[in-house]
């Protein structure tokens, strides 16, 4: 298990370096001007060049993306485009010149909003998505089935920004059955806050816990039909309590692995989810910098999305290698 785990760690620590590689290749891929954008409209040539200067544009490539390296272990002194220095802790992902603050601190005030948004989605997610999913494969053929078939139906088809829309004007402006969305910090009580929070989770719960719902239904129904799950029924164990503990651990894996994903995913900011319902998250300082070309923010976003995506998924072959000991072999 310890070679599994060094393997792993391994993986994750080279593919996190090539994504930095490539988040700060997009920075100079991208046709806008870092040093013009900072500087503003107003600046002349020799202005310009100047703030290029102070912002240490004007260095060689490689130079540049070893201080990039060493700010992100170590932090580093960024010049602010009238030369000051700007103290950039660990992991230091950069200046905003548009927000006027460290990249980390703009992505540290949003991040309890994608936190709450993440957190109560995955949870509909595993009770909706899995246990429909679960319950349709105990229940194959049935009404029930069909039932839940036809909302995971539901679910793979419609969009976010549809869904959310259509709920908003319905729940919220028409009938009033639902407070509208908005965070509520936790600390101003628990109540506000889930209120806030409840149409977004249902809704980008409910679209992702179609594709869950399927998956736990197939693999359910392959797993009920392996030998040891045949040969505890045939030992005096209901039908109930064999698949809770048996068929239930077979079909995990690859749930696991999917729910990695997407726990990665979200953490990393639901933009589309964000934007409709108007929430301050992480989604939605991504979007807004690709607006303002707000550069250093883009790419700390990316590498906050990739960071958190390269962690749950690592975790989650773990989990997996602890269900599946013939995982460790792989």
């Amino acid at each position: 298990m310890t070679g599994y785990l060094l393997r792993r760690a391994l993986q994750a620590a080279v593919v996190l370096l090539a994504i930095t590689a490539a988040a700060f290749g997009l920075f100079y891929a991208a046709p806008s001007d870092p040093a013009l954008i900072a500087c503003g409209p107003k600046c002349d040539t020799a202005q310009v060049e100047a703030v290029r200067h102070s912002m240490g544009l004007d260095q060689p490539l490689a130079g540049q993306y070893l201080d990039y390296l060493r700010g992100l272990v170590a932090g580093r002194t960024i010049s602010d485009v009238d030369g000051s220095p700007i103290d950039c802790t660990a992991p230091c992902l950069g200046y905003s010149y548009t927000l006027h603050q460290p990249v980390l601190d703009a992505i540290g005030d949003r991040f309890p909003v994608t936190l709450s948004l993440a957190g109560g989605a995955l949870t509909v997610i595993v009770v909706l998505g899995i246990g429909a999913g679960f319950t349709a494969a105990l229940r194959r053929g049935t009404a029930t089935d069909r039932l839940l078939s036809g909302f995971t139906l539901v679910g793979a088809s419609v969009q976010i920004y549809f869904l959310g829309y259509a709920l908003q004007y319905l729940l919220v402006y028409s009938t009033g059955l639902m407070p509208p969305p908005r965070y509520v910090p936790l600390a101003d009580g628990p109540d506000a806050w889930a209120a806030g929070l409840l149409l977004p989770w249902l809704v980008l719960g409910f679209v992702n816990a179609a594709v869950f719902a399927r998956l736990a239904r197939s693999q359910t129904l392959e797993t009920m039909h392996e030998a040891y799950v045949r040969t505890a029924r045939g030992k005096g164990l209901t039908a109930l309590r064999a698949h809770a503990k048996y068929t239930a651990r077979g079909a995990a894996g690859p749930l696991v692995q999917l729910l990695g994903l997407e726990a990665g995913a979200l953490f990393g900011g639901a933009f589309i989810t964000e934007t409709v319902f108007g929430l301050g998250g992480i989604g939605k300082l991504a979007v807004d910098s690709v607006v303002q070309n707000d550069l250093p923010t883009v790419v700390g976003t990316v590498l906050l999305a990739a960071f958190f995506v390269v962690v749950f998924v690592a975790l989650a072959d773990l989990v997996t290698a602890r269900l599946d000991p013939r995982v460790r072999l792989a």
